[in-house]
């Protein structure tokens, strides 16, 4: 919905902590399968090199695995459901 984009595109990214031009990075592709819940808020150079650099080197970038920022997308997810009302 756009609320929830909105809602993550609000948050720091998870890399860098930058607030501006975030986007809602998929971690999972929609075509494999991915939806709103396998979303992560990255700032757009960390969204491109999410996407783009090999393991290795976003790891040297940025301190963590790309594995790291995909395994927080349940995070965001629960802090959606928090923020709807809806905790489970």
């Amino acid at each position: 919905s756009d609320e929830r984009v909105r809602f993550i595109r609000g948050l720091p990214c998870d890399l860098t902590g930058k607030i501006c031009s975030v986007h809602n990075a998929h971690m999972k592709s929609r075509g494999a399968g991915g939806d709103y819940k396998t979303i992560v808020p990255l700032h757009f150079m960390a969204h491109k090199d999410f996407d783009e650099m090999p393991e290795k080197r976003f790891e040297h970038k940025y301190g963590r695995t790309k594995q790291s920022v995909r395994d927080r997308a349940p995070l965001y997810q629960k802090m959606w459901e928090r923020h709807r009302g809806k905790d489970d």
